[in-house]
């Protein structure tokens, strides 16, 4: 822990929600988020380097220099309770971001959501993204169907992108698994049914239980990878719903549960 903890005294009736996008997104994904969520939470949306209002800023492709750079964002938040949701890229970012925080501060949130994400522990290391040819990355990008093709052909836009995306492709590729004292709040973990990325390995998605002691909750959407997008309202309904359960309980123990519909 920090010499410099936080003291926290969490006696509000409010939660931030720090909310981190999938690779080479950008805050602006959870823009519409603000309007559906109740006035009990507040959003929380954070920046990635090189996108956003952080365009004119390099990309990071290295853990511990992203890492400084989020925990110094959420350090005004953090003497509130808050909670953590991240979608692809961004689930495993900010389980990083969580253990950062308790590292740090000695502070933990009160709940985790990861979305479409391969848990921590199921993940392989793929260490070409910032080398490889511009086809075969070009190619990676088209397969997870986020990107359409008239922009994934414009020259011009994708030298603006290519850099971050390639950043944040190797952020996942290099990550390494390891052994460490567990989050101990509820979690919530989506997938999609019609993502391939996590189809073939139920495991995939499952593994995340062994990320937290607390409740653990899975839920499947009929959709492709980037259901955040397409599928907006049945997130948040369900982010919402899973966070009513877990602020209004904190503090009191219960049994862990697994739930998956």
């Amino acid at each position: 822990m920090s010499s410099g903890m936080i003291r926290s005294p969490w006696a509000v009736d409010t939660l931030n929600l720090f909310c981190l996008p999938y690779a080479g997104g950008s805050a602006a994904v959870y823009r519409e988020w603000s309007t559906r969520l109740p006035q009990w939470i507040k959003l929380v949306p954070l920046h990635m380097p090189g996108r956003g209002a952080r365009h004119s800023m390099k990309p990071m492709h290295r853990w511990p220099e992203l890492l400084d750079l989020l925990v110094e964002d959420v350090q005004p938040y953090v003497t509130s309770p808050f909670a953590i949701f991240g979608h692809s890229m961004g689930a495993l970012v900010g389980v990083e971001l969580a253990h950062a925080i308790r590292d740090r501060y000695g502070l933990s949130p009160v709940w985790f959501g990861a979305s479409a994400c391969t848990a921590p522990s199921r993940r392989e290391l793929e260490l070409h993204w910032l080398t490889c040819p511009e086809q075969e990355f070009l190619d990676e990008v088209r397969s997870f169907q986020g990107m359409p093709d008239e922009l994934l052909g414009n020259r011009e836009f994708m030298e603006l992108v290519l850099p971050f995306l390639r950043a944040d492709f190797h952020l996942c590729g290099s990550y390494e698994f390891r052994q460490r004292l567990t989050l101990n709040c509820p979690m919530l973990v989506l997938g999609g049914a019609d993502d391939s990325e996590i189809a073939d390995d139920p495991l995939k998605l499952a593994a995340w239980a062994s990320e937290t002691t607390g409740v653990f909750e899975q839920k499947e959407l009929p959709a492709g990878h980037f259901f955040i997008n397409t599928h907006r309202d049945r997130v948040i309904d369900l982010v919402v719903d899973s966070l009513a359960r877990a602020f209004h309980s904190r503090g009191q123990s219960g049994a862990r549960q697994r739930s998956c519909a």
